[in-house]
């Protein structure tokens, strides 16, 4: 079957992307203070919520051209998939070809409304253990590796085409 696959250079930024939020993440959680003071890290931590947030948003948009269109398509079609769907609408169709397993997409959730927490609400304050702050992040991570293998390693590429393995 002939494939569509990320050039080289977009797949180096696409790890170096992703091993840069992790490294951020990480550094955040060995930084956290256990007697609960978010305060020493929330500054950095709202804008990795969103950053991670819109790195999920940008593979998935990918994984849409790359396992659905499949093809050659316009540049309106991109711009759809990429700015027009919504992030809801792009797991949906995801998950209704068969990409996207409900487990996935459930941690995707979970994280959304963590994201959606800090970036709409007027007077957020987090809390690392009613928000379940490392639960949700730890998730984020799994699924981006978990969408980011799906570019690099030709074993899956191959059993998802097939519709074998889902994400």
């Amino acid at each position: 079957m002939d494939h569509y696959f990320e050039s080289e250079d977009d797949l180096s930024r696409l790890r170096l992307k992703i091993g840069h939020l992790e490294k951020e993440w990480s550094e955040m959680c060995d930084s956290w203070d256990d007697r609960g003071n978010i305060r020493s890290i929330e500054d950095d931590l709202i804008p990795l919520i969103i950053s991670t947030h819109a790195a999920i948003e940008d593979l998935t948009a990918h994984l849409i051209i790359t396992f659905v269109i499949k093809r050659k398509f316009s540049e309106g079609a991109f711009e759809y998939v990429y700015s027009g769907m919504s992030q809801s609408h792009r797991e949906q169709l995801l998950a209704n070809c068969g990409i996207l397993s409900n487990e996935t997409r459930g941690k995707l959730s979970d994280f959304k409304g963590l994201r959606n927490d800090v970036a709409h609400g007027t007077f957020m304050k987090l809390d690392w253990y009613r928000d379940n702050i490392q639960e949700k992040m730890d998730a984020a991570f799994e699924v981006l590796n978990a969408f980011e293998e799906a570019f690099t390693n030709s074993d899956l590429i191959d059993d998802i085409y097939e519709r074998n393995k889902v994400l």
